[in-house]
């Protein structure tokens, strides 16, 4: 009977050294930061409203699907975009790569099928190179591992309003 009375005790304290370092374990692993948090809002905070009258003459280009035009605001302008499926989308113009690079500028490349970080002056001046898809903002190809930051679009009749919040 003391032999059970002894070996009951030890089994415990095993037990719980046991329980206590999966916790630990768990704890370390759940403490670990993803360094390349695809979901982390790396931009500054900008509060964003513009109201597009689709029926002004500066905005003809969004008339059709492929059409864009850039806009003042973000934090290094916006871009709106009419999808060819028929909707309307709008992006910051800053590279997710390196937000704060002088030349992070993200453009409609020429052929208005998806947008290139870099920027047309004579000539196109690339920055970091990468494609992005038009219709979503997910990357295509390059260095970038984020999708461009999207605006909410809400249409209303002739009128498009844009915000960063739903």
């Amino acid at each position: 009977m003391l032999v059970i009375l002894v070996e009951k005790p030890v089994k415990d304290f095993i037990g719980m050294n046991k329980l206590l370092f999966l916790f630990l374990t768990l704890l370390v692993i759940g403490s670990c930061k993803d360094e390349d948090n695809t979901n982390a809002d790396f931009f500054s905070p900008v509060q964003v409203y513009l109201s597009i009258n689709l029926n002004l003459p500066a905005y003809t280009n969004l008339s059709l699907p492929q059409g864009y035009v850039y806009e003042s605001g973000g934090n290094k302008g916006i871009i709106i975009y009419h999808t060819i499926f028929n909707e309307y989308v709008a992006f910051d113009r800053t590279c997710p790569l390196n937000p704060t690079d002088a030349c992070s500028y993200v453009s409609v490349d020429s052929t208005n099928s998806f947008y290139r970080c870099g920027h047309y002056t004579s000539s196109w001046q690339a920055c970091c190179n990468s494609k992005f898809d038009p219709a979503n903002g997910s990357v295509l190809s390059g260095s970038a591992k984020r999708a461009l930051k999207q605006y909410y679009v809400r249409q209303d009749g002739s009128t498009l309003i844009i915000t960063n919040t739903p």
